[in-house]
């Protein structure tokens, strides 16, 4: 995975398998590598299951960071507190057909950085960037008063948008990222 991504121009790789970071430890030591998850996580309320890809993690707060994904909001102030980059993966996908409106306006409060997924429908891509377009500082106040959930980041109505290619087959790696145009190293890509 990882040569192919470099071959194919990716300046820096990670691996972000379902709850386990083992493939991206195996290259974590290469040039351009970094560690990445993608978590499951959970709404407590009603079990509605949403992803979460977590960058920079260490192995010990990986451990951590599997208790905390039981209760979404224990997992976000966890990775709050750790300073960890957070991008709330596909976020219109119904992992286990549980997601509403309601969920979806909780990780407008939740999370800066919404991905667009290469593995996706692109209707489903373009629909996750016509609510980023449309949201106001007015209309994220109100969802935060009705959810009683006050994002912990800066202008919670501008989001970061960043795409991955989500491949599960080596079919389809590199075919989406995300690029930061001046940035030379992960802390400012960051």
């Amino acid at each position: 995975i990882y040569r192919l991504c470099r071959e194919k121009g990716m300046a820096a790789v990670t691996i972000t398998d379902h709850n386990v970071i083992d493939g991206a430890l195996a290259i974590a030591d290469l040039p351009g590598a970094f560690v990445g998850c993608e978590y499951t996580t959970y709404f407590p309320e009603d079990r509605c299951k949403v992803h979460v890809l977590v960058y920079g993690q260490s192995e010990a707060q990986h451990r951590e960071i599997t208790e905390a994904r039981e209760n979404i909001y224990d997992f976000v102030e966890y990775l709050r507190d750790q300073d960890l980059p957070a991008i709330c993966a596909h976020p219109f996908f119904w992992v286990n057909d549980r997601l509403t409106v309601d969920h979806v306006e909780k990780l407008v409060l939740l999370f800066k950085n919404w991905e667009l997924n290469g593995d996706m429908h692109p209707a489903m891509n373009a629909a996750v960037e016509e609510l980023a377009a449309g949201l106001t500082p007015g209309l994220v106040g109100r969802l935060a008063d009705k959810h009683g959930i006050h994002p912990h980041f800066a202008e919670p109505w501008r989001k970061n948008l960043t795409s991955g290619s989500d491949d599960h087959s080596s079919l389809n790696l590199a075919r989406a990222y995300t690029e930061v145009p001046y940035a030379r190293t992960l802390a400012e890509f960051w």
